[in-house]
C-alpha cells in the first residue's frame, strides 16, 4: 500500500484542474486587480462563461439583480463567491471525461450538491455569513471517493460494498484496503490543486469537526451536519436536533428546519446541477433522492 500523497501523484494529470482556475487565483491575490481583469479571464472559457451568468442570474443563489452580460455578473457576484462558486463546476469538469462505467458522474455528483444545498441551507438559517461558501464545501465533501473510483475502481467498489453488508464505517473499510479513507485522500486532492486552506481542513475533518482547529470549527461543524443528514442510502431525514445531541455546538439549529431543507433540495437540485456540469451531463436528474455510486 502506498500513501494518500503518492495515490494523488499517479493520477494527477488525470483529473488536473483547468487552468483558468489558477489565473482566477492568481487575480484574487492581487489588489490591483479590477472587474475587468476576471471579465477577460473568464470570457477567454466560454463554458465557464456560461457558468458565471447562469450563477448570477440563478434562483438558487440568489443574487439582488439580474444582469446580461459578464462584467456585471461578475460584479453582482463579486470576487470571493466568483472563487467558491466557480471551484465547484472546475472540479466538476476535472472529472468530466472519465468513462461511465468507471465513475457515476450524475450520481455522485448529485450527491454531492444535496450536501452542499444542506449545508448552505443551514448557514443561511444560522444567518452565518458567506453561505455559499459552505455550499462549495459541501459538495466537495467527498472528493475523495471520486480520486478512489477513478484510479482503482474495483477495490473502492469492493470496500462500498463491505461497509453495507458489515453495516460498518466506510472509511474504516477504505483504510483496511488502501491504506488511507476518502477524507486523507481528499486532503491530497484538494492540496495538490492548491485549495483555500479551509478546504482541505473541512474534508479532513468532516467526520471529527472537534478535531479541527477552532479557526474553521464552525464550517466543520456545519458539514458533519450535513453530511451525517444525508446519509448514502438517501435523504435520512434524521432531525438535526437529534443528530447534533450530546454535542458541544458551535452553532444553533432553529427548530423544525428539516422540512425546509427537504424543500430546497427539492426544488434546487436539478437547477444546481444544470447550472455547475459540463453541458452533456447536464441532464436528467432526479431528486427523489440519493443513489449509491458507481
Amino acid at each position: 500500500m502506498g500513501t494518500a500523497q503518492e495515490f494523488i501523484l499517479e493520477m494527477a494529470e488525470i483529473v488536473s484542474m483547468p487552468e483558468v482556475y489558477f489565473k482566477i487565483r492568481e487575480l484574487m491575490e492581487d489588489p490591483k486587480t479590477k472587474i475587468g481583469d476576471y471579465e477577460r479571464i473568464v470570457q477567454a472559457d466560454p463554458m465557464l462563461a456560461i457558468r458565471v451568468m447562469r450563477i448570477a442570474n440563478s434562483h438558487y443563489f440568489g443574487f439582488n439583480r439580474k444582469t446580461n452580460d459578464l462584467y456585471g455578473a461578475i460584479s453582482l457576484i463579486g470576487d470571493i463567491q466568483l472563487h467558491d462558486l466557480l471551484l465547484g463546476s472546475l472540479c466538476m469538469r476535472a472529472f468530466y471525461n472519465i468513462p461511465e462505467q468507471v465513475f457515476n458522474y450524475t450520481d455522485f455528483w448529485r450527491q454531492g450538491i444535496q450536501c452542499g444545498i444542506v449545508a448552505r441551507s443551514i448557514a443561511r438559517l444560522c444567518r452565518l455569513p458567506a453561505s455559499n461558501r459552505y455550499f462549495t464545501l459541501g459538495l466537495l465533501l467527498e472528493i475523495g471517493h471520486a480520486a478512489m473510483f477513478v484510479k482503482n475502481p474495483e477495490l473502492a467498489y469492493r470496500a462500498l460494498l463491505e461497509s453495507q453488508e458489515q453495516n460498518c464505517d466506510l472509511s474504516k473499510i477504505e483504510r483496511k484496503y488502501f491504506g488511507f479513507d476518502y477524507c486523507q485522500l481528499g486532503v491530497e486532492l484538494v492540496k495538490t490543486w492548491h485549495l483555500p486552506v479551509v478546504y482541505p481542513q473541512i474534508i479532513g475533518h468532516h467526520l471529527n469537526p472537534y478535531q479541527c482547529g477552532q479557526e474553521f470549527r464552525v464550517e466543520t461543524e456545519i458539514v458533519n451536519l450535513a453530511f451525517h443528514y444525508c446519509d448514502s442510502q438517501g435523504l435520512s431525514g434524521l432531525p438535526l436536533s437529534q443528530i447534533q445531541a450530546g454535542r458541544q455546538p458551535h452553532v444553533v439549529i432553529p427548530n423544525n428546519i428539516e422540512k425546509l431543507i427537504a424543500k430546497e433540495i427539492s426544488d434546487n437540485t436539478d437547477e444546481v446541477f444544470t447550472m455547475l456540469a459540463p453541458p452533456s451531463n447536464a441532464i436528467g436528474v432526479a431528486t427523489g433522492g440519493m443513489e449509491i455510486w458507481p
